[in-house]
């Protein structure tokens, strides 16, 4: 989903008025002006009804982890997503370490395209999304290691 957003984005800056793309304004000689688009934001329709559990198996699905984050989040956070849900170092539904992945070079852009700058972007029930975004990010650079010592 968040990737056909992605497309959907870039196609509306390539077209220039006119219905010419930046391709076809190159081709004709003609110079074009591409504008950086804003950070991206994650924008989901859950399904209404779906909570505990169920809202986080969504959730996962819909970012691609595996379904072994099913248990992990309910080893974590008993499936909950509210500000509550905190240790010392991580929040949210996967107890994610933010303050300590946003210094990580490897991931920064990755939380940032997510949008997310700070731990309180990904502790709320509002932030599901946006916390699965991130976890995804985290599972693309660093694998299971993230929650291994909690196994």
């Amino acid at each position: 989903m968040l990737n056909d957003i992605i497309a959907a984005l870039i196609a509306a800056l390539l077209t220039i008025g006119g219905g010419a793309t930046a391709t076809e304004q190159a081709e004709r000689g003609e110079q074009t002006q591409l504008i950086a688009p804003p950070p991206a934001v994650v924008v989901v329709s859950e399904p209404e009804g779906l909570t505990g559990c169920d809202l986080m198996r969504w959730h996962r699905i819909d970012v691609g982890l595996p379904a072994y984050f099913d248990g992990i989040v309910w080893r974590e956070s008993n499936c909950r997503a509210e500000p509550a849900v905190r240790t010392w170092c991580c929040v949210g539904p996967l107890q994610l370490y933010v303050s300590l992945h946003l210094r990580d070079h490897r991931l920064v852009d990755k939380y940032h395209a997510c949008g997310v700058f700070s731990e309180s972007d990904v502790n709320g029930p509002e932030d599901v999304a946006r916390h699965y975004c991130a976890a995804k990010a985290l599972h693309s650079v660093v694998g299971d290691s993230a929650w291994s010592a909690t196994r």
